[in-house]
């Protein structure tokens, strides 16, 4: 009865109730998007997000399974760190704070950063028809039979639901990227160095392109976990 009267209350008297009204309108959507967003911040694993784009370098949009290669390189390299920091605790250097930043956004961040760096160079590797020569093709079989060995020795390519096909592919893009980064180096009588992800020539040349990286993605991944399993 009191519920009822209240209404009949508020109807007559919608302005002495609007403050009320509108208070408690807020408390809704606020509720509202508290779920939504705790929806949208729950960790994904890598294999939920295999076919969601991980960047668009120009325009071509590079999905998660063609990033899983720049994944599994980093995590390693970073891990190799992580042992001698402490070999018998690897996540706490994984966690350290360096610079102004985790080490484990960094390594995200340097992830990021590669994919697009070789894209890039290997958009313009396809623009000149560019081919790797039998030498560099046999040194790249060889790259990839020790990488996949690595990878697959550890179960990693299960973590990152990827397949053999799609890691050498990952893979001869990147030696594609390479080679014309040192042929774009003699053109530009620039070092090698400097035309490096962090390079200051690069950077110059990044600024000539266009790029969006899926931070909304990117930041549910939890780095250095994907292909890595740490002691307590």
């Amino acid at each position: 009865m009191r519920l009822a009267k209240g209404i009949k209350e508020v109807i007559r008297n919608p302005r002495k109730y609007m403050v009320t009204i509108v208070l408690g309108v807020l408390v809704i959507l606020l509720g509202m998007f508290t779920i939504r967003s705790a929806g949208s911040r729950k960790e994904l694993s890598y294999t939920e997000c295999l076919d969601q784009t991980a960047v668009t370098v120009n325009g071509q949009k590079v999905t998660f399974r063609e990033a899983a290669l720049y994944v599994a390189y980093e995590e390693q390299s970073v891990q190799e760190q992580a042992l001698v920091y402490d070999m018998d605790h690897t996540d706490k250097y994984w966690n350290l704070h360096i610079d102004g930043e985790f080490v484990r956004v960094a390594a995200k961040h340097t992830t990021q950063q590669m994919l697009i760096h070789d894209m890039i160079f290997y958009q313009m590797a396809m623009e000149e028809n560019l081919e790797l020569s039998e030498e560099e093709n046999q040194a790249f079989e060889n790259s990839f039979c020790d990488f996949w060995s690595d990878l697959t020795d550890e179960g990693k390519e299960e973590m990152l639901g990827v397949t053999e096909k799609e890691i050498h592919e990952a893979m001869h893009r990147m030696a594609l990227a390479q080679k014309y980064q040192e042929i774009y180096a003699v053109i530009h009588e620039i070092s090698k160095e400097d035309l490096a992800f962090n390079g200051e020539a690069y950077q110059e040349l990044l600024a000539d392109n266009k790029y969006k990286v899926n931070e909304n993605v990117w930041d549910r991944l939890s780095f250095g976990n994907i292909t890595l399993r740490h002691d307590d």
